[in-house]
């Protein structure tokens, strides 16, 4: 190894003052009396390397080496410059080389950990970032290479990483920024939103945590805040297809598609290949009525990617919003890939004859889309299987299991353990591509029970009619903004229509809600129902219900009580159909939609006027 001369010592005390063109000169100078000095030509690489001079950086580390192969840093650096050049390969063979001289280089083990998770060669990665923190366990930096490495392999593993680099270094960004995303990810929104703006205080422009940012602010519907973010990021990034992507949506989502459409389109236009840049535009020009060009963006998407899940999914709603039965079931499947359901370790029912086998149902996604599917378990039964099991939530499971018939029903939560012995599975919302793909009218295919029928009716009153209210969904769907009413003012249309006893059955009431329902005599008795079985004893008791699109229309629907459903123009559910008042679900439906976005007063005046006609109350 090359001894270090004055000419060395000075240049390399000048590169650490910060003097890096004094240093260059020292090394130069040095190099004229010891042009085979290894570690002069080393130290010449890293001021050329400090002053952007790369290719004359990798000449000096290059020479540095051919004199002395054993140079510290040497090939540490080189590999550096080759690894910023994209030459992956020969970075790679100059980190192991410096490691094999010095296994303990903590910063070698952890750059060569970024070269090899950037290959995705993730478990080599991860062995190396775990060296670099046993050499160095305070480096903040390789605390935070392994979170984002375990990011989406053991996310909690990743958060333990990332608040230990965070507690290192308190105002890195990208860390704050990691952090935050991983947060609101499982729903800490507050800690997320205050590491989040901990980074944008650090740097205003950071185009990734602005759009962390935003997208958390849209989960919350602060949409003017979430707006302002996503549209400072494009401006900061406005060639960069997902900034333009994460706009676009939270516009559509707003209802003002007109608005993200040209976001959209540019965003296909910088990623034509991108399976989401082809899913946002179909959906925005879905929202606006243009079907066939949405059908025409989707396809052109799978022409690229044939075996994209999501985009087959979306294919499919867009199909079955036509009514294209045959063709929209199979490709309805593909949420099987995308939602986060339970695996059986058993085959796929498939429409087969059963002869005799054990089948497990599962009632998948929502309460409403449980309800509706369980018409099917009587033409499911008729395929002969030799035992039924019927998996659900539990706060279904007494009205279904009130329904008899030779089945046995397990509460949805139970299959987190062992499964139920079995030979085949299907789920729910696979029923109607195997059995019926076009809906049939039925009237009506679940019962209440006849005792707490009873019940209901003696508190009833005994004259008039009785009409229940629901203005309001789950605030945890993606659409509830659109779906919900914003108040109950909207409903005052429907409360001053005479001879009408209305019964509120809307859940979790505040207290001012309670006080106006009760200055207009309108009952409370949406805390009473405790599950669906109680819910469905009280609608069995009614003339009809009035509803927004939740679980309550299609109780209503299963049950064959007339029901008014609200549907919002923004984002209405494919069951609905595209214009029609009517649905081939629910025979005494009378579908209400608005006629302009965010309209309800004029939707609620047009369903007072058609009372009680609509809701066939002489039936």
């Amino acid at each position: 190894m090359t001894d270090l001369t004055p000419d060395a010592l000075r240049a390399g005390a000048l590169l650490a003052a910060g003097d890096v063109s004094g240093a260059l000169l020292a090394a130069q100078s040095g190099l004229q009396a010891q042009p085979d000095n290894a570690e002069l030509w080393n130290l010449l690489g890293v001021c050329a390397a400090r002053l952007e001079q790369l290719a004359l950086a990798e000449q000096c580390w290059r020479q540095a080496l051919h004199c002395d192969p054993h140079t510290p840093d040497a090939n540490y650096n080189l590999g550096r410059c080759l690894m910023s050049q994209g030459q992956a390969a020969q970075a790679e063979a100059h980190y192991r080389a410096e490691l094999e001289q010095r296994p303990e280089h903590a910063a070698c083990h952890g750059n060569l950990g970024v070269l090899l998770e950037e290959a995705e060669r993730l478990d080599e990665a991860e062995a190396q970032y775990r060296q670099a923190l046993r050499l160095r366990p305070q480096s903040a930096a390789h605390s935070f290479n392994l979170g984002r490495l375990l990011y989406q392999r053991q996310p909690e593993q990743a958060e333990v990483w990332l608040r230990r680099a965070l507690a290192l270094a308190p105002d890195d960004v990208d860390t704050l920024n990691l952090l935050g995303q991983r947060l609101a990810e499982r729903g800490e929104h507050a800690e997320a939103e205050t590491l989040l703006r901990r980074a944008l205080a650090q740097d205003a422009d950071h185009v990734g945590v602005l759009s962390n940012l935003g997208l958390l602010l849209q989960l919350q519907r602060r949409w003017a805040e979430a707006e302002a973010c996503l549209g400072a990021a494009a401006e900061r990034a406005p060639r960069q297809a997902q900034v333009l992507g994460n706009l676009a949506l939270c516009l559509w989502r707003q209802g003002r598609s007109a608005e993200a459409e040209p976001l959209a389109r540019r965003e296909l236009s910088l990623a034509p290949a991108d399976a989401d840049a082809h899913q946002h535009l179909a959906l925005i020009l879905a929202q606006q009525g243009g079907w066939e060009e949405a059908e025409v963006t989707l396809r052109a998407g799978l022409d690229a990617q044939p075996l994209h899940a999501g985009l087959r999914r979306n294919l499919g709603y867009l199909l079955l919003t036509q009514g294209r039965w045959d063709e929209g079931w199979p490709l309805h499947e593909a949420r099987l890939e995308t939602m986060p359901l339970p695996t059986p370790p058993s085959p796929c029912w498939l429409g087969e004859e059963l002869a005799g086998r054990s089948l497990l149902l599962c009632l998948e996604q929502g309460y409403g889309d449980a309800l509706q599917m369980a018409r099917y378990l009587p033409e499911l039964l008729r395929r002969g299987p030799g035992r039924m099991i019927v998996a659900c939530r539990p706060v279904l499971l007494p009205l279904l299991r009130a329904q008899g018939g030779p089945v046995e029903w397990l509460p949805l939560a139970d299959l987190a353990g062992p499964w139920p012995e079995h030979d085949c599975h299907v789920f729910s919302m696979s029923l109607p591509g195997l059995l019926q793909p076009e809906p049939a009218p039925e009237p009506a295919y679940l019962r209440a029970e006849a005792a707490s029928r009873a019940v209901w009716r003696a508190r009833l009153p005994s004259s008039g009619r009785k009409l229940g209210l629901v203005w309001r969904g789950r605030p945890e769907h993606e659409f509830d903004h659109c779906r919900s009413l914003p108040d109950l003012e909207t409903l005052l249309p429907l409360l001053a229509l005479p001879g009408v006893q209305w019964l509120a059955l809307q859940p979790e009431l505040n207290e001012a809600e309670r006080g106006w329902l009760r200055a207009r005599g309108v009952p409370a008795l949406g805390d009473e129902l405790a599950d669906f079985s109680a819910s469905a004893a009280l609608l069995a008791e009614l003339d009809g219900l009035v509803t927004v699109d939740t679980a309550f229309g299609h109780l209503a629907g299963a049950l064959g009580l007339p029901c008014a459903l609200l549907l919002s123009a923004r984002h209405t559910d494919w069951r609905w159909g595209l214009g029609s008042e009517t649905t081939p679900w629910y025979p005494r439906h009378r579908l209400f939609r608005q006629r302009e976005p965010g309209d309800w007063m004029e939707t609620l005046a047009r369903l007072a006027n058609s009372l009680p006609g609509c809701l066939d109350l002489s039936g």
